[in-house]
């Protein structure tokens, strides 16, 4: 005799762009534990804007319906672009998201020659990654990550001298 087991209730968008960016692995390292994301909630938020790895459990497992403060929060935990909160459904959290990213680009980036004012904000939280990643490389030192920015940004600045020759070729 066949058992009637109910299917589990599908994950609310949001919990399931949340499960599948921490699941994914990054440039350098594998998934994000709930620890390491919590570390980086920690590292990242605004004093008293934090929450707890319970709540962050519950809005992840869609027992809770995240507050845009907090979509915000973990988008910045995991590297989520406005444009993939916004396909979700959460456009409110979505646009929080991309004026937090312009305003921490424009302090992240400040040390270089790249004007940010064209920049997508999904390009941008890929930026601010690859510095979180500099920031992080083990054993390294102050001076090795300046020198790795300094090469990240070179290589921005190398590109769009590239893209601008390119533009004026075809403008001939």
């Amino acid at each position: 005799m066949a058992t009637n087991k109910s299917a589990s209730p599908a994950l609310p968008p949001e919990a399931s762009l949340i499960r599948q960016l921490r699941e994914r692995p990054a440039a350098l390292s594998r998934k994000m534990s709930l620890s390491a994301a919590m570390k980086r909630l920690a590292e990242i938020a605004p004093d008293g804007y934090g929450f707890s790895d319970g709540t962050w459990r519950n809005i992840e497992a869609g027992r809770k319906v995240a507050e845009d403060w907090e979509l915000v929060l973990i988008g910045l935990v995991l590297y989520a672009t406005p444009e993939q909160i916004e396909a979700t459904g959460r456009k409110a959290a979505a646009e929080l998201l991309r004026k937090e990213i312009d305003a921490r680009a424009k302090t992240e980036l400040a040390a270089s020659k790249v004007s940010l004012e064209d920049i997508p904000a999904g390009t941008k939280q890929k930026l601010l990654r690859q510095l979180a990643e500099i920031d992080n490389v083990p054993g390294a030192t102050e001076q090795d990550r300046q020198e790795m920015r300094d090469v990240l940004f070179g290589q921005i600045d190398a590109l769009m001298d590239m893209h601008a020759a390119t533009l004026r070729l075809r403008a001939r």
